[in-house]
């Protein structure tokens, strides 16, 4: 392999746009038994729209966790910051709904486009699942959205065959493990120019390669920290960053020396000492923020955001700066809402810690972290409700005019401090289209 090769996402379509009928388009998904079509033919000719659509986007989302489970449960788990997966994970029962879509995406799996589309829907699904029986009576999921959810689940992955992760990447991945690079190699040189996934992704790799290999792979990983991390370091947002530093102090206090020794390298190469935490209690405010994104985005979330958002306010009065990111996303996930409200109880305590930060924490999380914040960026981009409290947000907590080291979210706060629904839609797309490629 001469240079690192960045997959593309799936294009074009697989559904006909004529398919206008439940039986055109589960004709196509070549990923459904002929027993799974015909189940959701029957459905849908009964009008059993929310039935048809679950079970089509369960199939999905299932095909899509076993997609991502082929590169190994234990990677999956750290890229996405869960040490609680492990190889002998279930998938299906290990990744959430929310998880599988972004990081599919992410990883080329499915497009951007239908990404966008299968959160919506999981939303939407959410939202019918929520309502008591009085509503449901009168809240009925229509004929056009339930074709909506098929076209889409058969587009994305269940008339897709394959649905893998790029070969690409996992090989690249084997050799982070089977030899240690050089700064003159051109798969280094490819890497710094790549999508800044790549990099968070091959950051990752070597962090867990260092706790859990033995042997050849292990003294590979711990050479190949030695030379990557200088190499992509300017390029990380503060977050990895903080990531490099948190991995130091662990080994120290494991007292592996070996790790040790290539994380001090690796840090002092590029000055980066200042990300190494002085404690370790990051860990636990970083696990109960995932927490709340994980009821965030699952179903019953306006019931089950309460305990979870209280569980972190619970932990200090302070956040620490490594888990300062995924905090800031889980707090304004439930001050935000969603396009069909937000947790009332929940809303309280997420102000309590709102409340809480300085000017300093308010300026960083915009300039450093929104950039990267998938999770609100799409709120702001899709939906309209909560846009609006984010407009009423900015003037509740008086933030600034303009960010200093980000154009486009000075562009997002000059037309939120204007009310300008449009104008802050289009700046918030902008900041997510410019995190995604």
């Amino acid at each position: 392999m001469n240079t690192i090769v960045v997959w593309k996402e799936p294009q074009g379509t697989i559904v006909p746009k004529s398919a206008d009928s439940a039986v055109t388009i589960a004709g196509v998904a070549k990923n459904l038994s002929t027993r799974d079509q015909k189940q959701i033919v029957a459905a849908f000719e009964s009008e059993s729209f929310e039935m048809m659509a679950g079970f089509v986007l369960n199939k999905a989302l299932s095909q899509l966790k076993r997609a991502l489970a082929s590169m190994g449960m234990t990677f999956v788990g750290e890229m996405l910051g869960r040490a609680d997966i492990n190889e002998d994970s279930v998938p299906t029962v290990s990744i959430s709904d929310y998880e599988a879509i972004t990081l599919a995406r992410e990883l080329g799996v499915i497009n951007s486009t239908d990404a966008k589309r299968l959160t919506q829907h999981l939303e939407l699904l959410a939202h019918f699942d929520s309502l008591n029986t009085d509503d449901a009576e009168s809240e009925e999921m229509a004929r056009e959205e339930a074709l909506s959810f098929l076209r889409t689940c058969v587009n994305s992955v269940l008339g897709r065959e394959g649905n893998v992760a790029p070969a690409e990447f996992v090989t690249f991945r084997s050799e982070l493990e089977s030899r240690t690079f050089k700064e003159t190699d051109p798969e280094l040189i490819t890497l710094q120019v790549a999508p800044y996934f790549f990099k968070k992704t091959t950051l990752s790799i070597l962090i867990a390669g260092a706790k859990t290999k033995a042997g050849a792979p292990f003294e590979h990983t711990l050479g190949n920290i030695v030379v990557i991390v200088p190499a992509i370091w300017k390029s990380l947002r503060e977050s990895e960053k903080y990531a490099v530093g948190q991995a130091y102090a662990e080994a120290v206090n494991a007292g592996t020396s070996a790790v040790v020794l290539a994380l001090k390298k690796a840090l002092s190469a590029v000055q980066g000492f200042d990300f190494v935490p002085e404690s370790l209690r990051s860990q636990s405010f970083a696990a109960a923020a995932s927490n709340v994104i994980s009821v965030h985005t699952a179903m019953n979330n306006f019931y089950n955001e309460p305990s979870a958002i209280q569980a972190l306010s619970r932990l200090g009065s302070t956040i620490p700066w490594p888990a300062f990111p995924i905090c800031m996303s889980a707090i304004l996930a439930v001050k935000l809402g969603n396009s069909y409200g937000t947790s009332h109880a929940a809303i309280p305590i997420a102000d309590e810690l709102l409340k809480r930060l300085t000017k300093n924490q308010w300026e960083y999380y915009l300039n450093e972290c929104l950039p990267g914040d998938e999770l609100v960026l799409q709120k702001l981009s899709w939906y309209d409700k909560p846009r609006s409290r984010w407009i009423a947000l900015v003037a509740q907590f008086q933030l600034p005019l303009k960010a200093d080291k980000s154009p486009l979210v000075t562009k997002l706060l000059a037309a939120s401090h204007k009310a300008e629904e449009q104008s802050t839609s289009t700046a918030a797309k902008g900041l997510l289209d410019a995190m995604q490629k």
